[in-house]
């Protein structure tokens, strides 16, 4: 007991003893938790972005708010 003493009270030695504590928690923390988890919704490709006239809405939508823009400030 009294040598155990003896290399715990040795400063280098809580060092290395509070790395090893931090480093088995680290350890302990990269757990794998066995969680598997898949959703899905709707159909398979449904996507509303890869529809060619959503596309072509957005184009308009987008040239008409460039054409508003640019004609409001030349009245000015």
């Amino acid at each position: 007991m009294k040598q155990f003493l003896k290399i715990i009270g040795d400063s280098k030695n809580y060092l290395a003893i509070g790395a090893l504590f931090f480093f088995q928690s680290v350890l302990w923390a990269q757990e794998d938790k066995k969680v598997d988890v898949n959703l899905t919704v709707g159909e398979a490709g449904s996507n509303w972005y890869a529809e060619p006239w959503m596309i072509v809405v957005g184009v308009a939508v987008f040239i008409i708010i460039i054409v508003a823009l640019v004609r409001g400030k030349g009245g000015k």
